[in-house]
């Protein structure tokens, strides 16, 4: 049996590649954004955050870094209200715009994978690890 070695995410992850917000789940408070396979990219990456209590996205980003927020960031966010409980991370969103969003989660996945545009993603299957390219959490 091959045991699948998750390598802890360095910040910032940086990705130059088309992401969709794919799917928020409100009862286990997972969300997911996913790059699909295209012409130009053979594989499928999902960006998987757990535990979320606070967001702020677009529905689709040409290309996407994820880094845990500057103090200036956190300050900024605060004075609009969004609060970090402790344990959560405050992840920034940064795309071709400003101000492309945040996210507050407990978690933070990324895997890298060979399957199809619905198929589910192989963060949540154990059974799928097989399929997974490269993978990554943080959290």
């Amino acid at each position: 049996m091959h045991e699948r070695s998750v390598l802890a995410i360095e910040f910032p992850l940086r990705m130059d590649r088309q992401f969709q917000l794919w799917s928020y789940q409100v009862s286990h408070r997972v969300l997911l954004l996913r790059s699909n396979i295209t012409r130009d990219a053979t594989s499928r990456v999902d960006l998987m955050f757990r535990s979320v209590s606070a967001m702020e996205l677009r529905s689709r980003y040409e290309w996407i870094s994820v880094d845990l927020a500057s103090d200036s960031r956190r300050e900024q966010l605060s004075s609009l209200g969004v609060e970090v409980a402790a344990g959560a991370h405050l992840f920034s969103i940064e795309s071709a715009f400003p101000g492309a969003g945040y996210v507050v989660a407990g978690s933070f996945y990324y895997a890298e994978d060979d399957m199809d545009y619905g198929q589910p993603s192989s963060i949540d299957h154990p059974e799928l690890a097989h399929r997974q390219i490269s993978s990554g959490e943080f959290g």
